[in-house]
């Protein structure tokens, strides 16, 4: 595949490596806050800048009421909305201004959406740390945080957020940092289907967080007291990512460039070179000069926190009026500046460029002044070899090619065409070539890594073992891929340029029917394509659309990819016992420990890579795509047939369709639900089946034979569906224990051809496993197992706190197999293609309960015509369905209580544990650093609880979690990964989870200061007031009422009620009302009354001696703390192994399955 937009490697506040690529891509981003601060007052700051006033909760008041800064000019209006450029379905209405001190703006009026948010880039990041102290724009964003003169208090930003259903996050980047929140305002109502009035002023929600977010750049504290303590975060999340490939093969890019380029730096900084080895209180400079680490904290604020480096975005449901008034009234305190930002900066020439003809076309300008570039004549043309930590073998190509921000790229954008062509997949590709050949099993192709002066283009080859074998055979056939590609580039100017023109048209059809995402999402990307923009009324579409082909830049731009121009890494596993590579010379990574032997490509290699002998017969290029969409009608407007039932979507778009699917079949063994979406108005269908089987789940050996047959499935269907993925369609596959799911959505006109195509192929492809004489399957086959167990035994190596959690639910889940069991299946099971055919027969076509959703833009005669095609397939009209009591049942165990435990086991060793159970574990990795808890609290089940009951945990968990964080993570620093939250275990119970990962505390500690915490919350819920409580649980209901921004949304949340019945009675129907029955139990109830119910809960389930509580302390302890695992393991109720889990469970019970929406 290809990835078409630059992707940026960024520190982000949770400690993760972020990919951020910016057209296609589909991303898990773990976005828990990460920082916290608090308080408000009113005054000057430092810079002698006058505040607006302020309530007595810190909120703006109404402009009338508020002080003015004399004098002060209007802003201006720099593009108003019917200025922008935008999608069909977007009704939102944007402005972008530049305030009297040279801030500027996007604003965006979003009165339908529930959630507003704002943004705030700066054009700084850590590739402008002094060579003093590495990482300091890193922990200069955390210490934003933790305080400013308005708000001294570090938790009062979150909390604030946190009461207006909120939250906030941050990351730095290289050239970057960026800072965003969120909040779902609770004060509207209910006004002809539109929680909103434009005509309103500003929600105290929004402006309140705007005033917070803006003190970050007027006066932030720098408290010498949080200083040290921070310092110590910074550690714990380096120290989190030390034992990550992804970390490492970055940094060790970045070692591999010029060193005295600022992309060489070590971005995430930790304890030791922020203090400059220790020396926090008087730390001196390379210049002799002396300082504290808060002098340079606040001298990096000072030279990159001014208004011209600085772009704001700001959602909200008010006007574009009343938002730029609240906007002017926060950052509006912000000093004048005057200044260039990085992009505006690059007027210097690139030193030692590559010579010419290439570079005569672009402008190789860069910010930095007499700096070399990162990757010159010195750093190309190497190889290097890396031992990666867990198993894995990739081929890595990185070009030199120059910046995206090149006025000459960013028109025709010819990197796009040579990404598209390089990582096709259809059939001649290099992909098909070494996918039937076994050699890969992933490719792709785009920018890696892009900065304000050059950027890398990358080509990533997932290698099997037989491929890492032929690496040199692959390296070949890559260089003449290109070569391919580049010839016809030159023969014929008329096929790339339809290439290009076919590219365009599907970004620009995409664009056009592209929904409202998530709001939070939108401010963060916007505020920094502002700097790429500086036409905002360009923001919403220049990302996205390119200029008419150039062929003299698409020639120049694929001349960087010569060998010569190239870094080639292997990454292998198998490097320890390659005999090949000599033994001297290899050398370690200073910061994260990458083991890797760097070497000079032979001058004779690059001459052959770079005039190939002869074209490869295998390769040719792909052909143009003939399943782009061109019919975009939709099926509502053929639909004469006014339904008094349902609200229909007006014109304007102020009301909003709420009615849930209806079943259109309904017959033993399969019911169809179909929803014909008149609300969103976009082209596009999504179908959903799930083929509910107890074949699947029956054993390991069942459960791995479909998770081959399923990446066998993807494998081969590349070349049939390769286009229409590319045309907006996409397909899903999953086996999940209770069965089969099938996903598709696209564009309504393309879908049949998929859902025929997928269907037909699952099928034809478990008849051909049967037929074990295709040697090119039995290859497939070989590659998809040696495949699943890589990725099965490397899922041991996952963070200590994830690994926590599995076992977590090896306790709490009646039926869960145990890892090593699929492993041991997978090393000595001797599965066979026949094995893998029969079992997927079973589960295909054995006895089946069917369920599916047709919704989008597809009439009921379309939704029959679908269940045509899955009768066809599937049998589902034929064979005898599924009886309810053949359906797989899945449930929670009961964990014992304190009694229960010494019933079991004989006595209680209290010395051990608060709770009643520990489960221990040994980090499988040696060089772990970090030790992990999950603290499991079980309060009751679905039949027990009632909606009632699940609403006070859904307010339990919000007050939880902002407690948890701030005094075991802000406080005493126990880790940088703590979250306290509730979650459901399959099986219908309900926990409290408690989750800490250290690398300065043993697990019996991180319990110990949890249970300490968890009294400390006891007694916070006592001390809540009426009117906090109101303001909490009104957050929370307004979390729950949150309306969905686009069709996909609405599809799955609909689809996830439909499938929650898959294990009940084949009569249980869903609740499509269940979270408005959850939200009224919060609202209809008084605060008082709430509070009781609330300190019920907790002393009933929680509290360390309430008789029914039941909990589980999981442990994971890294090599060095194994003395204390030791000491614990023969101890009457410490458990060590799966053994001792499955020989607890026969002395257990389960908690009933009933869901609580059936009762």
């Amino acid at each position: 595949m290809h990835f078409i937009s630059r992707s940026k490697t960024f520190v982000a506040a949770t400690g993760w490596v972020v990919l951020n690529c910016f057209i296609i891509t589909d991303s898990n981003a773990f976005t828990s806050p990460c920082h916290q601060c608090q308080f408000s007052s009113s005054g000057k700051n430092s810079r002698g800048t006058s505040y607006y006033s302020t309530n007595a909760n810190g909120l703006l008041l109404d402009q009338d009421d508020a002080t003015v800064v004399s004098g002060a000019r209007p802003s201006i209006v720099l593009h108003d909305n019917d200025e922008f450029r935008k999608p069909d379905p977007d009704n939102r209405e944007y402005r972008t201004i530049r305030l009297n001190n040279n801030l500027e703006c996007l604003l965006i009026s979003a009165p339908e959406s529930d959630v507003e948010a704002a943004a705030v880039h700066v054009k700084a990041g850590h590739m402008d740390d002094p060579v003093s102290r590495p990482g300091l724009a890193h922990f200069h964003e955390h210490m934003l945080f933790l305080g400013t003169e308005k708000y001294p208090l570090e938790q009062e930003y979150e909390s604030f957020l946190n009461q207006h259903g909120g939250s906030s996050n941050a990351y730095t980047d290289m050239e970057d940092t960026n800072y965003y929140f969120s909040v779902t305002p609770s004060e509207s109502s209910e006004t002809d289907g539109v929680k909103s009035n434009p005509t309103l002023k500003t929600s105290e929600a929004l402006s309140g967080g705007l005033d917070r977010l803006a003190q970050f750049f007027i006066a932030p504290s720098f408290d010498q007291q949080c200083v040290d303590r921070e310092l110590r975060a910074i550690d714990s999340e380096y120290r989190n990512s030390f034992t990550s490939d992804a970390w490492r093969n970055f940094q060790l890019l970045k070692t591999s460039a010029s060193q005295k380029h600022p992309f060489s730096k070590f971005g995430c900084g930790n304890y030791q070179t922020l203090t400059q080895g220790g020396q926090i209180v008087n730390s001196t400079h390379s210049t002799g000069i002396k300082s504290l680490p808060v002098d340079d904290l606040k001298q990096f604020w000072k030279t990159h926190y001014q208004t011209y480096n600085l772009r704001l975005a700001v959602v909200g449901k008010t006007s574009l009026d009343n938002l730029q008034n609240t906007v002017e009234q926060t950052f509006g305190a912000l000093p004048y500046s005057e200044g260039v930002s990085r992009k505006d900066r690059r007027v210097h020439p690139l030193l030692h460029s590559v010579d010419p003809p290439a570079d005569s076309v672009f402008s190789n300008l860069s910010p930095y002044k007499d700096v070399p570039p990162a990757f010159g004549p010195e750093q190309l043309a190497k190889m290097r070899y890396v031992v990666p930590l867990v198993e894995a073998r990739t081929l890595k190509l990185y070009f030199a090619t120059p910046s995206l921000d090149d006025p000459i790229l960013k028109e025709s954008r010819p990197y796009r065409v040579v990404s598209h062509i390089l990582g096709h997949e259809s059939p001649g590709s290099l992909h098909a070539v070494l996918n039937e050949l076994g050699y890969i099993t992933s490719l792709s192709s785009g920018v890696g890594v892009s900065t304000s002066d050059f950027s890398l283009f990358a080509l990533t080859l997932n290698l099997t073992p037989q491929g890492m074998k032929e690496k040199d055979f692959i390296l070949d056939l890559v260089f003449k891929w290109i070569a391919l590609i580049r010839d016809t580039l030159e023969r014929d100017t008329k096929l790339m340029e339809a290439f290009h023109n076919e590219l365009r048209q599907l970004s620009e059809t995409n664009f056009r029917f592209r929904e409202n995402g998530d709001v939070t999402d939108f401010c963060s990307k916007a505020a920094e394509i502002m700097f790429d923009y500086p036409e905002y009324n360009k923001i919403l579409h220049g990302s996205v659309t390119s200029g008419p082909y150039d062929p003299a830049v698409a020639e120049a731009y694929l001349e960087r990819l010569r060998p010569h121009n190239a870094m080639i890494t292997i990454v292998s596993s198998d490097l320890a016992s390659t005999e090949s590579l000599p033994e001297s010379g290899w050398l370690t990574e200073p910061w994260y420990g990458a083991k890797y032997l760097a070497m000079d490509i032979p001058k004779e290699q690059l001459e052959k890579w770079n005039n190939p002998s002869q074209e490869s017969q295998q390769l040719k290029l792909p052909g143009l795509n003939e399943y782009i969409p061109t019919d975009f009608s939709l099926r509502c407007d053929d639909d004469n047939i006014f339904n008094p039932s349902k609200r229909y979507i007006q014109s304007d778009k102020k009301v909003r369709e709420v009615s849930p699917p209806s079943i259109v079949l309904d017959r033993p063994g399969f019911r169809m639900w179909h929803k014909m979406d008149r609300t969103w108005r976009v082209p596009k269908t999504f179908l959903r089946l799930s083929l509910v089987s107890p074949n699947v789940y029956r054993s390991p050996r069942t459960m791995t034979l479909m998770r081959i047959y399923e990446r066998m499935l993807y494998d081969d269907l590349n070349s049939y569906v390769y286009d229409a993925i590319l045309a907006g369609s996409s397909y899903k596959v999953s086996i999940l224990p209770t069965g089969v799911r099938i996903s598709l959505r696209g564009y309504s006109e393309k879908l049949p051809f998929l859902l025929d195509t997928l269907t037909t192929r699952m099928l034809s492809l478990m008849k051909e496993l049967q037929d074990s004489s295709c040697e090119k399957l039995k290859l497939k086959f070989r590659k998809a197992l040696d495949n699943l167990l890589r990725e099965t035994k490397n899922y041991r190596l996952d963070t200590p706190y994830e690994m926590a959690n599995y076992n977590s639910r090896l306790m709490l889940e009646e039926s869960a197999w145990y890892v090593n069991n699929y492993i041991r299946e997978m090393e000595q099971g001797e599965l066979t293609m026949r094995d893998c055919g029969l079992v997927a027969q079973d589960c295909l076509l054995g006895r089946l309960r069917a369920e599916a959703l047709c919704h989008g833009n597809i009439n009921e005669k379309e939704a029959l015509q679908v269940v045509r095609v899955i009768d066809q397939h599937f049998q589902t009209n034929s064979s005898l369905p599924l009886l309810d009591a053949e359906v797989p049942v899945f449930r929670s165990m009961k964990l014992p209580t304190r009694s229960e435990v010494k019933a079991i086991f004989g006595h209680f060793n209290e010395s051990t544990t608060t709770t009643s159970l520990v489960y221990q574990e040994v980090a499988y990795s040696d060089s772990e650093e970090n030790n992990a808890l999950e603290l499991v609290l079980q309060a009751g089940c679905d039949q027990t609880l009632g909606y009632q009951g699940v609403a006070l945990l859904d307010l339990f968990s919000h007050l939880a979690y902002n407690s948890a964080y701030h005094q075991l993570r802000t406080k005493e620093q126990l880790g940088y990964i703590v979250s306290a939250y509730v979650r459901k275990v399959t099986g219908g119970a309900w926990t409290l989870v408690i989750v800490l990962q250290s690398s300065v505390a043993l697990p019996s500690v991180l319990e110990e200061r949890s249970e300490a915490w968890l009294a400390q919350f006891r007694e916070e819920l006592d001390d809540l007031s009426t009117e906090q409580l109101a303001q909490e649980t009104a957050a929370v209901v307004a979390q729950l009422l949150e309306r969905d921004t686009k069709l996909s949304q609405e599809v799955q949340w609909q689809w996830g009620e439909i499938i929650s019945t898959e294990t009940q009675p084949s009569s249980t129907l869903p609740s499509f009302d269940r979270v408005n029955k959850i939200a009224d139990q919060l609202k209809n109830k008084g605060m008082v009354q709430l509070k009781q119910e609330l300190l019920s809960l907790f002393d009933t389930y929680f509290a360390v001696d309430a008789p029914e509580r039941r909990a589980l302390s999981t442990r994971i302890y890294n090599s060095k703390s194994r003395a204390e695992f030791d000491a614990n393991r023969d101890k009457a109720n410490v458990i060590s192994n799966y053994n001792g889990i499955q020989q607890l469970k026969s002395c257990l019970g389960t908690y009933p399955n009933a869901p609580y929406w059936r009762r």
